[in-house]
């Protein structure tokens, strides 16, 4: 039996309805015509539902579907194509369509579009490497030097432009300029972001320029590769000697013209650097100076004992004169009044190599009346 409010099935011998609380009206278990009809026409109406969402609707929202997909598909092509169209003439746009026409060789238009970068951002260097790039493929290295130059002097503080500027360098074997371009920059910015180009410059372990006897010579620098000279040529990393780390190089007697350079792990160089050393070992003794070094309250005479075939020359104040401040000796020098340094040296009149140096401290302090004269 089924409840006549829900339709539930209501347990045997139960006088309400489990679900709806109903109160069961005891009748026979049947089905009167007009509840058969109406199940009837239910069925039908089923069924012709059922036929309709297999045949007609689903034709109709296929169609309503195709349609809204071509919109959706318009739209889309739609966006694509502007987004396309701003593409191309955006900065990323004119540099990409800028090395399509450089891979083409066609130079000129390649030039235009990097322009057209340039106008749209003058600051990014992109631009300008791509126009370098175009005159590089030209075998055109001043061209491609001088863009980077003339537009630095107008953004000095621009680390992109240092930076397509080195690329140039570095992609056309011009090494030697990076510690040039470098050496000139001003901007503190810009020489922390490319310190990693900065290669120390060697120093040499002797700093006189003369010695009197033959000398050990180091170099350092920083633990870069360094590349020498003896002969004042320019030294390269083929060209060049490379220093052995803590082996001196022996300078024995004549002149010799340093040159040094240091290359880092990039291959960068260093700016050169140079020093001339003259070695010359003494050929004779010191020469004889008379009187010897004191305090004296007369005035003496300075003399010096030359030896023959030799010349001697002297100087005041200094114990290392140089060839410029050197005086031919001709005869005893007075001594003149106050605390100086006198030095002497004989050198040998066919070769021209010089003794060792005598050197003398005098001071002398007169009276007034002795002064006087002195100066009478």
């Amino acid at each position: 039996m089924r409840c006549r409010k829900c339709g539930a099935e209501i347990r045997e011998g139960s006088l309400y309805c489990d679900m709806c609380g109903e109160e069961v009206r005891i009748v026979p278990d049947y089905s009167s015509l007009d509840e058969i009809l109406a199940e009837h026409v239910r069925n039908e109406l089923q069924s012709g539902n059922r036929t309709k969402k297999t045949t007609g609707r689903p034709k109709k929202k296929s169609r309503k579907h195709h349609k809204k997909m071509i919109l959706i598909l318009s739209s889309l092509l739609f966006i694509i194509l502007i987004g396309l169209l701003l593409y191309q003439t955006s900065y990323a746009g004119y540099i990409k369509r800028g090395y399509n026409a450089l891979d083409k060789k066609k130079y000129d238009t390649a030039i235009r579009r990097f322009e057209s970068a340039i106008e749209k951002d003058e600051k990014r260097a992109d631009g300008y490497s791509g126009m370098a790039d175009v005159y590089l493929a030209k075998k055109d290295f001043y061209s491609a030097e001088k863009i980077f130059l003339d537009e630095i002097e107008r953004q000095e503080s621009n680390v992109g432009l240092y930076k397509g500027l080195i690329r140039v360098y570095m992609k056309s074997d011009k090494k030697e300029e990076i510690p040039k371009l470098l050496e000139e920059c001003k901007s503190d910015s810009v020489l922390s972001a490319l310190s990693g180009y900065i290669v120390e410059t060697p120093s040499f372990s002797l700093t006189k320029d003369s010695y009197d006897n033959e000398q050990e010579l180091k170099f350092y620098s920083n633990g870069n590769d360094i590349y020498y000279t003896l002969d004042g040529s320019t030294p390269t990393e083929s060209s060049g000697a490379k220093y052995r780390k803590d082996t001196p190089i022996l300078l024995g007697e004549g002149e010799w013209v340093v040159r040094a350079v240091a290359v880092n792990k990039k291959g960068i160089p260093s700016l050169l650097t140079k020093h001339t050393y003259k070695i010359q070992t003494p050929i004779t003794e010191a020469p004889i100076v008379s009187p010897s070094s004191g305090l004296y309250e007369q005035q003496e005479k300075i003399t010096i004992q030359v030896k023959e075939g030799f010349t001697a020359y002297y100087a005041f104040g200094t114990t290392e004169p140089t060839e410029e401040n050197w005086k031919k000796y001709i005869g005893s020098i007075p001594m003149p009044q106050g605390n100086l340094i006198f030095s002497a040296v004989l050198v040998e009149n066919s070769t021209g190599k010089a003794s060792a140096i005598t050197v003398r401290n005098y001071d002398l302090e007169l009276d007034t009346q002795t002064e006087e004269n002195i100066q009478q």
